[in-house]
C-alpha cells in the first residue's frame, strides 16, 4: 500500500499501521484505558449527517469560513499533535506547511518535536499553539511569551489532562519516548527499517518548546503517562485560565483564546 492507494480515513490507518513500529502506531492510533469514550467521540462523529441544499448552485463552490476572526479557505483545521517526528521525520514541518498551502489553521502542541520559533519561521499561516498548565509557572510563562512573539494567532489551553490518562496500549507495547528497545518491541522496529533509519539519521528526538526549561526535554527515557504526571499542574482552575489569557494581552478573549 501507497500514499496513491488511501482514498480514505482508513486507508491512511492501515498505511501508517503498516509503516510504524507497533509502540509509535498504538500511541498516536489509541485512547485511555478501554477506550470506551474515544470510540463514542468516533461514533457521535460518524453519526453526523451532512444534508446537501438541492438546487443550490455548485458551479462555483465556496469553501469559506471563519473561525474565532480566522479567516480559512476549508472548514478544516489541523488539531494539536504531540510529537509529530516520530511519525515522521519532518513533523511538524510538514503539517504547517499544509496548513499554510491550503490556507487553513496549524496548530502547534506544548509537546512539540520543532520549536514555535522554527515553525513561525516556516509558515505564515495562521497558527494557534495548545497550551498546558505546567507546574513551573516560569515554563507555562515562556510559552505564551514566545507565541507573542512569534506573532501566533491564538492560544488553546487544555484543561482536561491534569492526570494521565491510562493508555492501557502503551502499557503493553512499552511505547516510551524517545523509543527504548526491549526484546518485545525489537521484532517491530528491525521490520521496519525505513522507520530506523529515518530515526537515526534526522534531528534528534526532543521537546522543542521544553528542552532549554526541562531536563527532560531532550531525554525522556519514560512514559509519556509518567512526563504528563510529574510536569502538568493537577491544581489548575479557572484563574489559571484567565492568567494565561491576560498573559498574552488579548482583550477579546473570544477571538484569541480558546479552552478545550
Amino acid at each position: 500500500m501507497s500514499l496513491s492507494n488511501c482514498y480514505n480515513f482508513d486507508d491512511f490507518r492501515k498505511l501508517a499501521k503498516k509503516k510504524l513500529p507497533a509502540p509509535i502506531f498504538h500511541y498516536i492510533d489509541g485512547g485511555a484505558d478501554d477506550e470506551v469514550t474515544m470510540n463514542r467521540n468516533t461514533d457521535s462523529f460518524n453519526d453526523c449527517d451532512l444534508i446537501p441544499n438541492i438546487l443550490n448552485s455548485v458551479g462555483e463552490p465556496d469553501l469559506k469560513t471563519e473561525v474565532f476572526g480566522t479567516k480559512m479557505d476549508m472548514p478544516i483545521f489541523l488539531s494539536p499533535t504531540a510529537m509529530q517526528s516520530l511519525y515522521h521525520p519532518d513533523g511538524d514541518k510538514a503539517s504547517a506547511r499544509a496548513a499554510e498551502k491550503f490556507g487553513t489553521i496549524y496548530s502547534m502542541s506544548t509537546m512539540a518535536s520543532f520549536s514555535i520559533e522554527e515553525i513561525a519561521n516556516l509558515s505564515s499561516g495562521p497558527k494557534i499553539f495548545q497550551l498546558y498548565i505546567h507546574k513551573d509557572q516560569s515554563i507555562t510563562n515562556d510559552l505564551i511569551d514566545r507565541c507573542k512573539r512569534a506573532n501566533f494567532n491564538g492560544m488553546c489551553i487544555t484543561v482536561d489532562t491534569i492526570v494521565a490518562g491510562n493508555r492501557e496500549r502503551d502499557h503493553r507495547t512499552g511505547f516510551t519516548t524517545p523509543p527504548k528497545f526491549t526484546l518485545d518491541s525489537l521484532l517491530s522496529f528491525a521490520m521496519r527499517p525505513q522507520w530506523v533509519f529515518n530515526y537515526f539519521t534526522h534531528k534528534k528526538f526532543e521537546l522543542a518548546n521544553l528542552k532549554d526549561k526541562v531536563d527532560k526535554g531532550t531525554n525522556i527515557a519514560q512514559s509519556v503517562m509518567g512526563y504528563i504526571n510529574e510536569q502538568y499542574d493537577p491544581a489548575m482552575n479557572w484563574k489559571d485560565a484567565e492568567y494565561c489569557i491576560k498573559k498574552m494581552g488579548w482583550s477579546n478573549c473570544t477571538k484569541r483564546s480558546y479552552v478545550s
